[in-house]
């Protein structure tokens, strides 16, 4: 497999769209709807990043900016067969180099209670857990809400 390399992410482009959806609902528990991607998609456009690998889109993070000075991770995911070979590294290594540009002073994010390869993977990043929030997801599972300065 080949492995991540910084010229594999790009930004979003519409023609993604339909991929993107694809890996978040395959990766998640959440649903997620072509018009939710889209309407993400403009939150912070430059920030809505892919992962390139044999001209396919394997993996995506984006984002907004929640206040002036601090971003929130809206999504990040990696298909199945491409996780643990730093694809997710890449996106994450490149959004948090579009906040540092964008002059945010923080990141949040939150993940399910039991996702302990996501927790693991954003306490790599330097994230910490600040607070548990109850029933956040549609099926009333809690999350974390996690927390960086870039």
């Amino acid at each position: 497999m080949q492995k991540a390399t910084p010229g594999m992410v790009r930004q979003f482009r519409d023609e993604d769209l339909d991929t993107v959806v694809r890996i978040a609902n395959s990766s998640m528990t959440e649903y997620y709807t072509r018009n939710l991607i889209m309407e993400i998609s403009r939150e912070w456009p430059e920030a809505f990043l892919v992962c390139v690998v044999n001209g396919n889109v394997i993996g995506f993070i984006t984002g907004s900016k929640y206040t002036r000075t601090e971003a929130r991770i809206l999504l990040l995911a990696v298909e199945d067969g491409f996780r643990n070979c730093g694809y997710g590294s890449a996106l994450m290594k490149e959004f948090l180099r579009i906040c540092r540009e964008n002059e945010m002073m923080s990141v949040r994010l939150e993940v399910k209670t039991d996702n302990d390869n996501a927790i693991r993977f954003y306490k790599g990043y330097k994230f910490v857990v600040t607070n548990t929030l109850s029933n956040y997801y549609s099926d009333s599972s809690d999350a974390y809400l996690m927390w960086r300065l870039i």
